[in-house]
């Protein structure tokens, strides 16, 4: 299992994005109702960073980008 690999967790995941060192993926979980609640979360070891929505993932991923 890599450093990068999305957290455990249920639902669907999706990579969105991914530079040396960290990534970004989306996490899809179903409620009971059927409704799709999406999490982002940023992998940048030894933190895992999760945003409720994309613009705040993508702008701490930018941040990120521009500290290497």
């Amino acid at each position: 299992m890599s450093d990068l690999d999305h957290p455990k967790g249920e639902g669907n995941w999706t990579l969105l994005q991914q530079h040396p060192g960290r990534a970004m993926w989306q996490q899809d979980l179903t409620s009971s109702t059927g409704a799709v609640v999406s999490r982002f979360w940023i992998i940048n070891p030894p933190e895992d960073l999760m945003y409720d929505t994309f613009d705040e993932a993508e702008a701490m991923f930018e941040v990120l980008e521009s500290d290497d």
